[in-house]
């Protein structure tokens, strides 16, 4: 079985989202900030990766050749390193993650886990809960502190 550090794990995926939606966000400037219906899917390319993005619902998702899977969905544009248990969950999935080890314990790579695992986190002043406007009000998660340049150029999405 497979496990890494969950902090490191969370703050690697933090940062790459982040990347992906403002160059999302730069590249298209959409109109409709909560469900992108004025931006077609396509692709973009960040660091020499190229993503695979479409819209859905009231966020955008961003694949890359390898199947690595970025879920950005409810405020985006206020959070743009926003966290929640689905998102993670579908991230490490795609990246091979079968366990993350938080605080010496081992969580196995469910939504269930993640969302458990997110709220310890919480407790441990790790993250902290932010709550999403408009009409798509969501409760998704920030880092306290990014472990990480977010304009340092380097990878942040390898597994």
């Amino acid at each position: 079985m497979v496990t890494r550090d969950a902090v490191q794990l969370l703050s690697q995926y933090a940062l790459l989202q982040g990347r992906l939606v403002r160059k999302f966000l730069n590249l298209y400037r959409p109109k409709d900030l909560e469900t992108f219906r004025d931006v077609p899917g396509g692709t973009l390319s960040l660091y020499g990766r190229t993503w695979t993005h479409r819209r859905h619902g009231a966020g955008v998702s961003f694949v890359d050749p390898s199947d690595v899977k970025v879920n950005a969905h409810v405020g985006m544009v206020e959070f743009p390193e926003g966290v929640d248990g689905g998102r993670l969950f579908e991230y490490l999935e795609s990246i091979g993650m079968s366990a993350i080890v938080f605080d010496g314990r081992e969580y196995g790579v469910t939504k269930q886990d993640m969302d458990r695992m997110l709220d310890e986190m919480v407790e441990g002043a790790l993250l902290r809960v932010v709550m999403t406007r408009g009409r798509f009000a969501h409760r998704i998660f920030e880092l306290v502190q990014l472990q990480g340049d977010r304009d340092d150029g380097g990878s942040v999405s390898d597994p």
